[in-house]
């Protein structure tokens, strides 16, 4: 049965050493799930994204992003190419108004329905050091493990994230199927809380609504690799385009570890320098966050303008 069509949205050793399998952790992930159907839903996603959604097939997996016309990311989006029909997997938080943009521009003699899959499909990851590893320890009839494709086994879809230099795995399966899961006890593999995931993700600089939240440029959190300048328009290209001819990109993400609470927001360095922090939690007896900085600030110990000390990676 279909899903109901919407309406026209280095890890940390303390934490991957808590189970016997390989360096990487399992997480079940609250994504944004869509499937596009009907009258040539890939040319009609190119038109948005940042990536070359044009040639997308059947088995094949596509990374991008979608901005404002201000070049700004207002979400990150998965592609996975299934017969005639799309996966669009998103970020959770950003889904109503992702799927607005997406279904706005839809011509109308154009048969094209974007379906919610939240409650038929489930999202899990598999992210650290050796997450490969952990996706064969699971499923070690696999084989080759191709770039921008995903392998299937059963109605289970494996793919990597283009980003992730192959530390992050996503796992797509039916609500109804438990094989998933099943190997999970077979295998005696954790499946990290959501707390553990807001820790390695910040070690690990991966983005989350709190920093897609449409007011940084693809640089600035770490996603300027999900954009092409070498295919068709799409909102924000012309920004993009000029970033990229100037050479002008100015700020990074970095994460920061500190022995007192980060405050989110502004935050002065000693020096004048100004950072950006969009996420922070506690971990252990120190606390970790993200934060949007400028190129000049990289790594090593800064003090803030009241003297707090930040330790930056």
């Amino acid at each position: 049965m279909l899903p109901s069509p919407v309406d026209a949205d280095n890890h940390s050793v303390d934490i991957m050493s808590k189970s016997e399998s390989p360096k990487a952790l399992v997480f079940e992930s609250k994504s944004s799930i869509s499937i596009f159907s009907g009258d040539g839903p890939a040319d009609h996603l190119n038109n948005i994204l940042t990536g070359d959604v044009s040639k997308l097939a059947d088995g094949g997996r596509v990374d991008a992003l979608v901005c404002d016309s201000n070049g700004r990311v207002r979400d990150v989006l998965s592609c996975f190419g299934i017969g005639d029909e799309i996966i669009v997997l998103g970020i959770y938080e950003n889904m109503a108004d992702t799927r607005s943009l997406l279904t706005a521009g839809i011509p109308w003699n154009k048969d094209l329905v974007l379906y919610d899959g939240n409650d038929a499909l489930r999202h899990f990851m598999i992210h650290g050091e050796e997450a490969m590893e952990l996706i064969k320890l699971l499923y070690p009839e696999i084989g080759e493990f191709p770039d921008n494709k995903f392998v299937s086994i059963g109605d289970v879809i494996v793919s990597k994230n283009s980003i992730s230099h192959g530390r992050h795995i996503d796992i797509i399966y039916r609500s109804d199927d438990d094989s998933f899961m099943a190997r999970i006890l077979e295998n005696s593999v954790d499946v990290g809380s959501y707390e553990e995931w807001e820790v390695v993700r910040m070690q690990s600089r991966f983005p989350s609504a709190k920093e897609v939240d449409g007011t940084h440029l693809p640089s600035d959190i770490g996603l300027g690799e999900l954009v092409s300048l070498n295919k068709g328009c799409y909102p924000g290209q012309e920004i993009h385009a000029r970033l990229d001819s100037r050479g002008s990109e100015k700020k990074h993400i970095v994460t920061i570890t500190s022995y007192e609470p980060i405050a989110l927001g502004k935050s002065r360095l000693e020096g004048g320098l100004a950072i950006e922090v969009t996420s922070a939690t506690e971990f252990g007896d120190r606390h970790i966050a993200l934060a949007v900085a400028p190129k000049q600030i990289s790594k090593g110990p800064v003090l803030t303008s009241i003297g707090q000390e930040y330790e930056i990676a």
